[in-house]
C-alpha cells in the first residue's frame, strides 16, 4: 500500500514537469493550432510580433507571426514594412486560415495606399462566411477606408456601423463610434438629410444625431437639450451608452458671459504701429455690437511698459473675467511658462509660438501662416493637383508654413509634399531651372510681390503650363496695374475682408489704415478678437461651433488654435477676383 502511494506521489510531482513536454509533443504530432489566433485581434504592438518572428523556430507559427505583425503595421503607417513581411511569407506552406488572414492583410494594403479599384476586387474574393467576428470587423475597416479615400463618407459611416456589431472590446467600439462621428461631421448637411435608413435602425440614430447637431450647431444651449433628447429617444443605441467624444463636454456647457475685458497690447514703442491698429479694429467691433455688449467695460494695458505678470494681476484686480493678448510672442511665452498665472481667465493670445500648447481657457488666434498653408494642400487637392511644388524662404515664416502644409498633404494624400527652401530670389530660379518644376503640376510660393514679379518670366520660361498659387503676401496695396497684368492666372489666399471692397465698412478701414494692407488685416484681426472673446466658451467647448468674421470663418482647432477658413482670389486681365468655392 505505501507502495502504491509512493507511486502515486511521485506522478503527482511528475505530472508539472511532464505537461509541456506532453503539449509540446501534441503539437508536433497533430500540427500547431497557433493559426487560430489570426482569427482574434492583434493586440500587442509590432516590434512585439517581430521579437517572436525572430524567438521562433517553427515555420508555421513563424508565419503567423509575420502576418500579426503585417496587419499591426498598417495601423501603425509603416505600410512598407507590412509589404516586405509578406514578401517573405512562403505562400506554398500557409495554412487556409493564414491565407484567409491574408487576403485581408492584402486588401488593407492596397487601401492605405489608396489603390481603391485593387482593394475592392481583393475585398470581393474574400468568403464573409469565412471570418471570425474580429476578421469581419477588419474586412469593414479596409470597406470604410476605401470610401473615405474617396471622400464617400456615408458610405465609410455605413461600412463602420457594420463594424460595430462585431467589435466587444470598449475602447475599440468608443474609438469606432469617435470615427464614425467624424465622418458625419465631415459629411454634407443636405447629404445627411436626404439620406433614407431604409430600415437600418444604428443608421437610423446616427442620422438623427447628426441632424440634432446641424440644426443647433449655432445655439449651443438649445444643442446641449437637443442631445440629450436624442439619448432619450435612442435609449438602446450604441452612441446612447458610449456617447461620441467630442460631444461629451457639451452636458455642462455655458454660455459665454463677459461683463469686463483686459486688453494687453503693446501702445508705445517699436510695436506701437501694430498693438494701435489692432486696438482701433478692437474698440470698432466693440462700438458696432449690441447694447449688452457695448457696455462690457475694457480695460487696455500697455505691455511696453508693464510686464505681462503684472499686467494679468492687474486684470484679475480689476475685476476682468477675460483677456485679450498679448500679442508679442515672448509676450506669450511668458504666459506659457506660468500658466497657474491666468486661472480664473478666458485668455485669447493674439499669437502662437514654438511653445503653444493646450492650457485650459487659453486659445491662440492670429494672422498665422499655418492657416495659409493648409488652405493652399486644400485648394491644390480640390483642383486635382497631385506633385505640387512649394517653394517657401528659409526663416522661421518658410519652416512653418512647409510643416503645415506637409501635414495637410500628407492627410490628402499619403504622400509627401516636395518642398524647397530659399534665402533669396535667386535660388527659386535655380530650383526650376534645374528641373524641379517639371516633375511638377503646380508651384505653392511663398513671396514677397517684388520677389515674385522678378521670378515670374523664369518661371514662365521654364514651365508656362505650371499653375501658381500664392499666399496673401503677394498681396500688396503698392501692386500695379502692370503687375496684376503679369500675374495673369495666379491664384492667392486672403481675408474675406478684402472681396468686399464697395462697402462702407472696407471704405472706413481703408481710411484709418492709409489703405495699407498689411495694416487693414491687423485692424480686422483686432475686430475679430472682440467677437471671439465673446463666444469663448462656445468656441472651446462644441465641435465644429465657428463665426464668420471679417478674417475669415473662425473655429477652434487643436490646442485651441483658432483656425481660419481662407478665401481665395485670381488675377485675370488685371483684375482681382473673388473664386467661388
Amino acid at each position: 500500500m505505501s507502495i502504491l502511494l509512493q507511486g502515486t506521489k511521485f506522478k503527482k510531482r511528475l505530472m508539472p514537469l511532464l505537461f509541456p513536454v506532453l503539449l509540446a509533443g501534441c503539437t508536433n504530432l497533430f500540427g500547431s493550432d497557433f493559426d487560430q489566433t489570426l482569427k482574434l485581434d492583434a493586440n500587442a504592438s509590432s516590434d512585439f510580433y517581430m521579437n517572436k518572428i525572430a524567438q521562433t523556430q517553427e515555420l508555421e507559427d513563424k508565419q503567423t507571426y509575420k502576418l500579426l505583425a503585417a496587419r499591426v503595421l498598417i495601423t501603425e503607417n509603416k505600410v512598407a514594412q507590412a509589404e516586405a513581411l509578406l514578401v517573405e511569407l512562403n505562400l506554398k506552406e500557409l495554412t487556409p486560415e493564414q491565407l484567409l488572414d491574408k487576403s485581408i492583410i492584402d486588401a488593407h494594403i492596397s487601401a492605405a495606399k489608396q489603390q481603391n479599384s485593387q482593394a475592392e476586387s481583393q475585398l470581393k474574393l474574400i468568403n464573409l462566411a469565412q471570418l471570425s467576428p474580429s476578421q469581419s470587423a477588419r474586412y469593414y475597416e479596409v470597406s470604410a477606408q476605401i470610401a473615405e479615400n474617396q471622400n464617400q463618407f456615408m458610405d465609410a459611416v455605413k461600412a463602420r456601423i457594420k463594424i460595430d456589431s462585431y467589435l466587444t472590446d470598449v475602447q475599440r467600439k468608443q474609438d469606432n463610434i469617435d470615427d464614425i462621428w467624424a465622418l458625419l461631421r465631415k459629411t454634407n448637411k443636405g447629404t445627411v438629410n436626404s439620406t433614407s435608413a431604409d430600415g437600418d435602425v444604428s443608421l437610423g440614430g446616427w442620422l438623427a444625431l447628426a441632424q440634432a447637431y446641424n440644426d443647433n450647431i449655432n445655439q449651443p444651449t438649445q444643442l446641449s437639450q437637443a442631445l440629450q433628447n436624442w439619448k432619450t429617444a435612442y435609449a438602446t443605441h450604441s452612441a446612447a451608452y458610449l456617447f461620441p467624444t467630442e460631444l461629451k463636454s457639451l452636458s455642462n456647457f455655458q454660455q459665454t458671459q463677459v461683463n469686463k475685458v483686459a486688453l494687453l497690447l503693446p501702445l508705445s514703442g517699436d510695436a506701437q504701429l501694430i498693438g494701435s491698429t489692432v486696438k482701433s479694429g478692437f474698440d470698432n467691433a466693440k462700438g458696432e455690437t449690441g447694447e449688452s455688449e457695448s457696455n462690457i467695460q475694457v480695460d487696455v494695458i500697455d505691455t511696453m511698459t508693464t510686464d505681462i505678470p503684472t499686467a494679468i494681476e492687474q486684470a484679475k484686480q480689476s475685476g476682468a473675467m477675460a483677456v485679450v493678448g498679448p500679442l508679442l510672442k515672448n509676450n506669450v511665452d511668458v504666459v506659457l511658462s506660468n500658466p497657474s498665472s491666468i486661472q480664473g481667465l478666458n485668455v485669447l493670445a493674439l499669437n502662437s509660438t514654438p511653445n503653444a500648447r493646450a492650457v485650459n481657457q487659453l486659445c491662440y488666434y492670429g494672422l498665422a501662416p499655418e492657416d495659409e498653408a493648409e488652405s493652399a494642400a486644400d485648394k491644390m487637392w480640390n483642383d486635382n493637383i497631385r506633385s505640387p511644388l512649394v517653394m517657401v524662404p528659409q526663416s522661421d515664416l518658410g519652416q512653418r508654413t512647409a510643416s503645415a502644409f506637409t501635414v495637410r498633404w500628407q492627410q490628402l494624400s499619403g504622400t509627401d509634399a516636395n518642398i524647397r527652401f530659399y534665402n533669396q530670389a535667386q535660388d527659386i530660379a535655380l530650383a526650376l531651372e534645374e528641373g524641379a518644376s517639371k516633375q511638377a503640376e503646380a508651384m505653392y510660393i511663398v513671396a514677397l510681390s517684388e520677389q515674385l514679379s522678378e521670378l515670374k518670366s523664369v518661371i514662365d520660361n521654364v514651365n508656362p503650363n505650371l499653375k501658381l498659387y500664392a499666399s496673401s503676401r503677394i498681396n500688396s496695396s503698392n501692386n500695379t496695374p502692370e503687375y496684376r497684368l503679369q500675374m495673369n492666372g495666379l491664384q492667392f489666399s486672403d481675408i474675406p475682408f478684402f472681396k468686399e471692397t464697395d462697402s462702407e465698412q472696407y471704405k472706413t478701414i481703408e481710411s484709418k489704415t492709409g489703405g495699407d494692407y498689411s495694416l487693414m488685416r491687423l485692424y480686422a484681426m483686432g475686430a475679430d478678437a472682440w467677437l471671439l472673446i465673446n463666444k469663448f466658451n462656445e468656441l472651446r467647448q462644441v465641435p465644429g461651433y465657428s463665426v464668420s468674421g471679417l478674417t475669415g470663418k473662425l473655429s477652434a482647432g487643436p490646442n485651441c488654435n483658432i483656425e481660419r477658413d481662407m478665401t481665395w482670389f485670381q488675377y485675370q486681365d488685371g483684375n482681382i477676383n473673388t473664386i467661388k468655392n
